[in-house]
């Protein structure tokens, strides 16, 4: 029997998004052995980079680290080492037996790393690690990336040499991205990204009520998803005018409490300017909730305006006429909530992205 290629994937922070990407890929795809770390595990001090990097400087001890009890006791310490060491070997226990999230290979020794966001090796060491081929993520809808560690302004060609010319193939969070790096990034590009439970988040049928509950889940403040600058100031806008518009916002929760969220909202309202999800489109679209969005990442793969959410500029008026048009048209917001579900499974569940990833990792790998 063959031995199972070993893929190790490398996120920024436990609980975080990249962290439920790597979730997504551990329990959807089989054939291979997959291994998992974050850059706040392995912080790189005192780096040579280049001028156009500027590194966060991750030196704190991880946040999600645990202590183990008995640290000062020598013999009890030994035991507990050990303990949780063979508990974290046979799955048992998601710290290791030094109190970190992750599962990494003894020997250091992988066929395929993928480091999902192209910034990793550079903020976090992991010159450790032995791989013959690599994967580099980007996703954002805006190439380069602008505003994460490296100074603004850089050209594509500029930004490919600095962060993606050691990769073998780059990994986007969107479809409309791959037309945006093959210009500049000559190796393989593929789109791949999660889905979410479709059981999980389902449908449910809502209580009468009169109002009209807009609903917004993610990082208030990550300034291109326009929360205080777009979304709040639409909401306000349409209270003024006199509709009977609720707004709910989740900004933290678990998969299950996101679910609960959604099923309760009647339409999502997606501002970003540069985004190559947003989660909050997954959520909402399983539970049967349509979307006014700006023209970005998923939104538009899955979208037919008019058919099953509609499009927005990113302009104050333009989001106002588009949900005025959904409160006084509610027979189209009816179609547009009918439709979403089965339009985002098509496209982007849980089954076609089982095949993006494994038709990257089979290529990757292969070739």
């Amino acid at each position: 029997m063959s031995q199972k290629k070993r893929i190790l994937l490398i996120g920024d922070t436990p609980g975080w998004a990249f962290h439920r990407i790597i979730e997504f890929i551990q329990n959807n795809i089989p054939g291979y052995d997959f291994f998992f770390d974050f850059t706040v595990n392995r912080p790189r001090i005192g780096a040579s980079v280049s001028s156009d990097f500027v590194s966060r400087g991750t030196v704190s001890p991880s946040p999600v680290r645990t202590k183990w009890p008995f640290q000062n006791i020598y013999i009890l310490r030994g035991l507990v080492y050990r303990t949780v060491k063979f508990l974290h070997r046979i799955g048992l226990s998601k710290f290791d037996e030094n109190g970190f999230i992750r599962k990494i290979a003894s020997d250091n020794c992988y066929d395929l790393v993928v480091y999902l966001d192209y910034y990793m090796n550079k903020d976090a060491d992991f010159d450790h690690i032995k791989a013959p081929k690599t994967i580099k993520g980007i996703f954002t809808d805006q190439f380069p990336p602008t505003g994460v560690i490296h100074k603004t302004g850089l050209t594509p060609k500029v930004f490919v040499e600095e962060f993606l010319n050691d990769c073998n193939a780059l990994l986007v969070g969107s479809p409309s991205s791959v037309k945006l790096y093959s210009e500049a990034f000559k190796q393989p590009i593929f789109f791949a990204n999660l889905c979410y439970d479709e059981f999980l988040f389902v449908p449910k049928i809502k209580k009468k009520r009169k109002s009209f509950v807009i609903g917004w889940t993610g990082n208030p403040d990550r300034e291109f998803k326009g929360f205080y600058s777009h979304v709040l100031p639409t909401i306000k806008a349409l209270q003024a005018k006199g509709y009977p518009v609720e707004f709910r916002s989740q900004f933290t929760g678990s998969l299950s409490s996101l679910a609960t969220f959604w099923q309760d909202i009647d339409l999502a309202l997606i501002t970003s300017e540069a985004d190559a999800g947003p989660s909050m489109f997954i959520e909402a679209s399983l539970c049967g909730v349509p979307s006014v969005s700006t023209k970005i990442g998923l939104p538009s793969f899955v979208i037919e305006d008019g058919i099953n959410g509609l499009f927005c500029e990113r302009r104050l008026d333009d989001m106002l006429l588009k949900i005025q048009r959904l409160l006084d048209e509610p027979e189209l917001h009816k179609r547009l909530k009918n439709n979403i579900r089965a339009s985002f499974i098509k496209e982007l569940g849980v089954e076609a992205q089982k095949k993006r990833w494994d038709k990257l990792f089979n290529a990757v790998l292969n070739e």
